[in-house]
């Protein structure tokens, strides 16, 4: 089948989506532009038509694309007037549905993570967003602590927590397994929830 002309483009996401697959079969550094190209038919020329610095600028996207799909979501949630208990067990859903709902673009923010970090050229773009979706996590805990909802525990440390757990329901995840995305989310927002107001205490022990 003969490949497709810039002009007659696929879409930035099919380009994304098919990127992160190919980033998670082989690995950033064997990846070639050719073998992203061919994911969505493309010529590797007109590949560069979209993204004219090639595989690293790629890669970026993809990172980027896995924060901001849920980063203004999270944001109207903190802004609301709901409890901190809700906001957390809401943001938590939006992340992992978000994650189980493309998991190729989630396994590359595990595994290609490092690699993006170590091309100076990109990681200040990258660190600033993952920061601040970091941050709102944290807001929410610290008001939780703030009002009495949730007990006294290191902010910084339980969000990357949570964080953590969360970014790898995206590498063991299953569309055909027994749990849906948001059944997972509820029992991790669960759990999270309960040490907050129940236990945490001991993580201070």
């Amino acid at each position: 089948m003969a490949r497709k002309p810039a002009e007659q483009t696929v879409s930035r996401e099919d380009i994304l989506i098919a990127a992160a697959s190919v980033f998670h079969e082989k690995g950033y550094h064997r990846a070639k532009m050719e073998d992203i190209a061919a994911e969505v038919n493309l010529t590797a020329g007109s590949l560069y038509h979209h993204f004219p610095y090639g595989k690293q600028e790629i890669l970026l996207a993809v990172l980027n694309e896995g924060v901001d799909a849920v980063a203004a979501q999270v944001e109207e949630v903190i802004a609301s007037g709901l409890s901190p208990e809700e906001k957390l067990r809401q943001v938590v859903a939006l992340h992992i549905t978000s994650l189980t709902g493309n998991i190729a673009i989630a396994a590359a923010m595990v595994f290609e993570i490092r690699t993006m970090l170590d091309i100076p050229e990109v990681k200040e773009a990258y660190t600033a967003r993952r920061d601040r979706f970091e941050k709102d996590f944290r807001k929410i805990i610290q008001e939780g602590i703030d009002k009495g909802v949730f007990c006294p525990v290191d902010v910084k440390l339980f969000v990357r927590m949570i964080l953590g757990a969360q970014n790898w329901v995206g590498v063991w995840y299953r569309p055909d397994g027994a749990l849906s995305g948001q059944d997972i989310a509820d029992q991790m927002a669960a759990w999270f929830i309960s040490a907050l107001k129940g236990s945490a205490n001991e993580l201070q022990d």
